[in-house]
């Protein structure tokens, strides 16, 4: 009786299961997943582009804005600024980025009233950005006082 249950045990064998990938779906998983890691890194460059273009836009709105508070206040420091036209380089970790700021006061003619009355101070600062030239431009005015005031 020993010897049937033995030959019995034998001849039942469980079922084989395949379990795992083939080469080929191993193939199109990498390939999807190859594709997938080049487009997050383009992404990551443009992105990384933009923050560096935002970047120098601050920067150089911080030289016009500079300036523009200079031209109100009119103290020794402020007045040195308008007399140079050097380039600026205001990013330490970038010493080959110059800024180039121009600028240029004209007077708004009013009628009944003094010909430099109201006045316009316009910014231009240029810089280059991946061989392409950018700049901003601000304008800001101003009135001197009314003639009606203290009288």
């Amino acid at each position: 009786m020993q010897a049937t249950n033995f030959k019995l045990l034998s001849v039942v064998r469980p079922k084989q299961v395949h379990a795992g990938f083939t080469v080929l779906e191993a193939v199109i998983a990498s390939a999807m997943l190859a594709m997938g890691l080049a487009g997050a890194m383009r992404f990551s460059v443009a992105t990384l582009n933009a923050s560096q273009g935002s970047r120098h836009v601050d920067v150089a709105s911080g030289l016009a804005q500079d300036l523009t508070e200079c031209w109100g206040v009119q103290t020794p420091a402020c007045q040195r600024m308008f007399q140079t036209k050097d380039p600026l380089h205001p990013i330490a970790t970038h010493p080959d980025l110059a800024f180039e700021r121009t600028w240029q006061v004209l007077s708004i003619p009013i009628a009944d009233m003094p010909p430099a009355h109201l006045q316009e101070l316009r910014i231009v600062v240029t810089w280059q950005e991946d061989l392409q030239a950018m700049q901003i431009e601000w304008r800001h005015r101003r009135a001197s006082t009314p003639l009606w005031v203290g009288r």
